[in-house]
């Protein structure tokens, strides 16, 4: 997908699994760099979600089912939080209680 977007071009490195833990992306990429409140981990999974907090980071939730007004919400609000410094804190935690919410209790993919 990053190549067939030609978004390639625009980041240093492109890392799967092979290169360690999202945990361990977030603390290569960004922890030693950048303070917390300056780190938006967005995800989609209760993982991602783990990651970020592994590394005091702040996390904006891809809400299943919901993607593209996740995606809005995004660009209409919560970008404008994050770059003012009023994201963390009630904000992000009612993100995360909605997240939470649609995340179904017995996910198909486990038998």
């Amino acid at each position: 997908e990053w190549g067939e977007n030609q978004l390639e071009g625009f980041v240093a490195m492109i890392a799967g699994q092979e290169m360690g833990t999202k945990t361990e992306h977030i603390k290569y990429a960004a922890a030693s760099k950048y303070p917390a409140q300056r780190i938006l981990m967005i995800g989609d999974a209760p993982g991602d979600f783990k990651a970020a907090k592994s590394n005091s980071a702040l996390f904006y939730p891809i809400n299943p089912g919901r993607e593209e007004q996740s995606w809005q919400r995004l660009y209409d609000e919560a970008l404008d939080r994050f770059f003012n410094e009023d994201y963390a804190g009630d904000y992000e935690d009612s993100l995360v209680a909605e997240f939470n919410q649609c995340l179904p209790e017995n996910p198909p993919w486990i038998v």
